[in-house]
């Protein structure tokens, strides 16, 4: 069973989390999901407080790691030396993701050198900033390393781990409960292109997922395959 955790901290942005949540969480054989951050529980920027699942040095042995989001609370993960210092991620064996603003986080950790990344259009000048390339795409992939921009881009980032990790048909599966009745179509187009999209250059997982894309009848789990 794979290992997908997500990481929260004070003032994330409600939706990330919880989008990315739901449709993880409803899986209970493939993957096993959890929220971890540094305290035994996080307040979100509307206020809602959410208990933690375990520690954020647990996301150093999780096969995929989500960063959420939060115009503020990113700024204040950052400034934290222990948030920061925890981390020791390994793009090479791990899926690695963020939503929006958590793309800074991956910015500090050194995740984003080679670019190109995404984020939320309110903050893509503040990455720039920083020598990121960043592209208005909802979803940006390079190697293992994927960003994503707006809240409703967790939809993509979640497809795009699942059919890395397990292939076309289960992304279809897991997404499915989503989807609006009578745009099914629509939205498989949809989300297949930006999956497409998002891949470039072609290496590692995104040539794999890009391969599968133009030849949908091939499903291999990706740990069958060389990256």
């Amino acid at each position: 069973m794979k290992k997908i955790v997500i990481v929260i901290f004070d003032h994330f942005t409600d939706l990330d989390l919880f989008l990315m949540w739901d449709i993880l969480g409803r899986n209970k054989t493939d993957w096993q999901v959890k929220i971890l951050g540094t305290q035994k529980e996080h307040q979100s920027a509307n206020g809602l407080v959410i208990k933690t699942h375990g520690c954020i040095s647990e996301a150093n042995d999780a096969d995929v790691v989500l960063f959420s989001s939060g115009k503020v609370g990113v700024k204040g993960a950052i400034a934290n030396p222990d948030f920061m210092r925890a981390f020791s991620l390994n793009p090479n064996t791990q899926l690695i993701g963020s939503i929006c603003a958590g793309s800074f986080i991956l910015a500090k950790l050194g995740l984003l050198a080679m670019g190109p990344a995404t984020t939320h259009p309110d903050a893509k000048e503040e990455l720039q900033s920083l020598g990121i390339d960043v592209l208005d795409l909802p979803l940006v992939c390079k190697g293992n390393v994927a960003t994503a921009g707006g809240c409703l881009s967790a939809v993509y980032l979640i497809g795009w781990v699942v059919e890395a990790l397990f292939g076309r048909e289960k992304r279809q599966e897991t997404l499915r409960e989503l989807i609006p009745a009578g745009q099914s179509a629509i939205y498989e187009r949809l989300i297949e292109t930006s999956i497409r999209d998002a891949i470039s250059p072609k290496v590692g997982v995104g040539a794999i997922l890009e391969n599968r894309l133009q030849a949908p009848s091939r499903s291999m789990p990706i740990e069958d395959d060389p990256v």
